[in-house]
C-alpha cells in the first residue's frame, strides 16, 4: 500500500491532540507505577491508560510502524511497547530498535499477548543508547489493524528522560514502511502507538525475585446477561507485590488486569464457560491457577422478539465506505449513509439523517441547543473505552441502533424517541470513579421496544452501573415519559430502572406523567434484575404516573416500588 492509500485509511479522522509536553494520548501524569509491564527503574513514554484515537485502523496491509525518540541521559533500551486494539491485529509481532541511519540494533518477537491493550516485548539483552542521539523503535503488524493518533507528533511528547520527537526536529516522526524494514515514511505526523522501554544509567535493575505469588483466592463467576459473565476474586500474596492477574476462559488466556474484577463479554447465550485466574509479579513470576469456576450465560430474550446484536445496527450485506466529511455537521438535512465514521459527530443543524453506518465515536446534539435535530437508524455506535455518552441529547430519533461503549449508552435530556434498539457493553472504568448507565431519561421521552442493559463491572472504590434506565430530578423535572414494551435482562447495578422520583433532588416533587407499560424484566445474576431489585423511585401517587402490565420473564406480575 502506498502513502496515498494510507492517507485514505486514516486521513479523514480529526485528532484531538494534546499540546502539552507529556503523553500524547492522555493528560499529563506522574512517573510512578502505572505501567504493569515495566520493571523497577524502567520508564516508557506512554501510560497504560493512554489510548490512540483510532484503536484499530481498518488498514490490513503488512506494515512496520515506528517512533523516533531521544533520551536525555544514557542508559539501555530493554524492549518495545505497542498498543493492540483487538485480536485482528494478529500476532506474533516482531519489534526492533534502529539507529537513525537504519542499522538494526536489536530485534525480538512476542511470545505472549493479550487480546487488547499495551503489549511489551523485551530484547534478549539490553542495548546501550546515548543521550541526545535519535533512535527508532518499531513493530511489524503483519495484518495491519494498528492503533493511530493523527497529528500525534505535531508537538514533542516527553516523559521523564524520554522525548518523542516532534515532526521536524529530526525529519518526520510517526514513521512506517509497508512490507517491513526500517520505517522512514510518514503521514500527517501520525503517532502509531509505539513506545520504548528505557532504563537510565545508574538505575539499579530490580533484584532477582524467584518467588511466585500465591494462588488468587475466592474466584466467583456470575452471568450478567446472555453475552457477559462477570468475575471477581481476592488478592493474591507475594513477597514483593502482585502487579497483574491473568484471566483464562476454558484454558485460554483472554485478559490481563491490575484489578480483581473482569467482565467477559461477547459470549454465546445459554452457554457454560470455565474460568481460572493466575497472579503475576513484576519479575514475571506466575502463580499456580486458582480453582476453576463455571458460569452459564443467560438465555436469549423471551419470545417477544426483543432487539439484540443480530437485529440492530448495520444491516447484513451493507457495503461501508470511509466517511470523509466534517465531524461537526452544520448543514441542514445532511445525510450520512453506509459509512464508517471515525470521530464524534456533533449535530449543529436541523434534519440530519444518519443511517446504515458504523460510528466509532458518538452522535450528539448539545443539551442546551435549540433547532438542531437528527435521525439515526440501522446503525452501530461504538463510543469506546472512555467517559462519553454514545447518543444524545435532545431532539433526536433512534431506530434499530446498536450502542456500546462509553459510560452512558444514550441520554435523552428532552424530546426524543428510541425504539427497537439495543444498548449494552458500557466501559470498564479502571479508575473506579465513573457511574455507568444504559439510558438516562429527562422529559418528553419515548422508549419503545428496546433491550436496555447496563453490564459494566463494579470497580472500587465507586465505579459501576447505577441502572439500565436512570432518571433523576437533578436539573429539571423528570416528566412526560413513556417506557413501553422494553426488555431489561438484568444489570450489575442496584436496580434495572429508576422511575424519576428519587428523593433529595432539587426537582424530586415535580415528577409527573411517567408511564411504564408492558415491560419485561429479567432476573439477572441477583435473581432480582438488579442487586437490590427491578424498579425504584416510581411513585404511583404522582400526577399522570402509570404502572401497567409490567412482568418478570416468566409472566409473573411485577409491582411498582414507590
Amino acid at each position: 500500500m502506498s502513502i496515498r492509500s494510507l492517507a485514505a485509511v486514516i486521513g479523514f479522522v480529526l485528532s484531538a491532540c494534546s499540546t502539552g509536553a507529556v503523553d500524547g494520548f492522555a493528560n499529563p501524569e506522574g512517573l510512578a507505577g502505572e505501567q504493569q509491564s515495566l520493571e523497577a527503574g524502567e520508564v516508557s513514554l506512554f501510560l497504560d491508560s493512554s489510548l490512540p484515537t483510532i484503536p484499530m485502523d481498518s488498514d490490513t496491509g503488512a506494515v512496520e510502524l515506528g517512533m523516533k525518540f531521544r533520551v536525555s541521559v544514557a542508559g539501555t533500551v530493554r524492549g518495545v511497547r505497542f498498543y493492540k486494539g483487538g485480536a485482528q491485529n494478529a500476532g506474533p509481532h516482531r519489534v526492533s530498535l534502529w539507529s537513525r541511519g537504519g542499522a538494526k540494533l536489536a530485534e525480538a518477537t512476542s511470545t505472549s499477548e493479550t487480546a487488547t491493550g499495551w503489549q511489551t516485548v523485551r530484547f534478549a539483552a539490553p542495548i546501550n543508547v546515548s543521550a541526545g542521539t535519535t533512535y527508532v523503535v518499531s513493530y511489524y503488524a503483519s495484518a495491519g489493524r494498528y492503533g493511530a493518533t493523527v497529528g500525534g507528533f505535531n508537538t514533542e511528547k516527553s516523559r521523564g528522560p524520554i522525548r518523542g520527537l516532534a515532526s521536524g526536529a529530526d525529519g518526520v516522526n510517526g514513521v512506517y514502511r509497508y512490507g517491513g524494514g526500517f520505517p522512514t515514511q510518514g503521514y500527517q505526523n501520525t503517532d502509531y502507538a509505539v513506545d520504548v522501554v528505557f532504563l537510565p544509567s545508574g538505575t539499579e535493575p530490580p533484584p532477582v525475585d524467584p518467588q511466585a505469588p500465591g494462588v488468587p483466592p475466592g474466584l466467583v463467576a456470575s452471568a450478567a446477561s446472555a453475552s457477559a459473565i462477570h468475575l471477581n476474586w481476592g488478592a493474591a500474596t507475594d513477597n514483593v507485590g502482585v502487579t497483574a492477574y491473568d484471566v483464562f476462559r476454558d484454558g485460554v488466556k483472554v485478559a490481563s488486569t491490575a484489578s480483581r474484577t473482569y467482565a467477559d463479554t461477547g459470549l454465546v447465550a445459554a452457554t457454560a464457560y470455565g474460568y481460572f485466574v493466575k497472579a503475576r509479579d513484576a519479575a514475571g513470576n506466575v502463580s499456580a491457577a486458582s480453582s476453576t469456576v463455571t458460569a452459564t450465560t443467560h438465555a436469549n430474550p423471551p419470545s417477544g422478539g426483543f432487539p439484540n446484536a443480530s437485529n440492530t445496527g448495520v444491516p447484513a450485506g451493507t457495503q461501508l465506505t470511509p466517511y470523509t466529511g466534517p465531524c461537526t455537521l452544520t448543514v441542514a438535512n445532511t445525510v450520512i449513509d453506509s459509512k464508517t465514521v471515525n470521530c464524534d459527530l456533533t449535530i449543529r443543524a436541523a434534519g440530519v439523517v444518519i443511517r446504515n453506518s458504523k460510528i466509532n465515536g458518538s452522535v450528539a446534539t448539545d443539551e442546551n441547543s435549540t433547532g438542531f435535530s437528527f435521525t439515526l437508524t440501522d446503525s452501530h455506535v461504538d463510543a469506546g473505552d472512555r467517559i462519553v455518552t454514545g447518543v444524545g441529547a435532545v431532539n433526536f430519533t433512534a431506530v434499530r441502533v446498536h450502542v456500546e461503549g462509553g459510560n452512558r449508552s444514550m441520554h435523552c435530556w428532552h424530546d426524543c424517541e428510541i425504539r427497537d434498539s439495543y444498548v449494552h457493553g458500557q466501559m470498564t472504568d479502571e479508575t473506579g470513579t465513573a457511574h455507568e448507565s444504559g439510558i438516562r431519561m429527562g422529559r418528553n421521552v419515548t422508549l419503545r421496544h428496546n433491550t436496555i442493559v447496563c453490564d459494566a463491572p463494579d470497580v472500587p472504590p465507586d465505579a459501576g452501573c447505577s441502572a439500565a434506565l436512570t432518571g433523576y430530578g437533578d436539573f429539571a423535572p423528570v416528566e412526560n415519559n413513556l417506557v413501553e414494551n422494553n426488555y431489561f435482562p438484568g444489570t450489575t447495578g442496584g436496580f434495572c430502572a429508576y422511575g424519576g422520583s428519587s428523593q433529595g433532588k432539587p426537582y424530586s416533587g415535580a415528577t409527573n406523567n411517567i408511564r411504564f407499560i408492558g415491560n419485561v424484566f429479567g432476573r439477572g445474576a441477583s435473581g432480582r434484575c438488579g442487586y437490590y431489585g427491578a424498579i425504584t423511585s416510581f411513585d404511583t401517587s404522582e400526577p399522570g404516573n402509570v404502572w401497567s402490565n409490567n412482568t418478570w420473564e416468566d409472566g409473573t406480575v411485577l409491582p411498582p416500588s414507590n
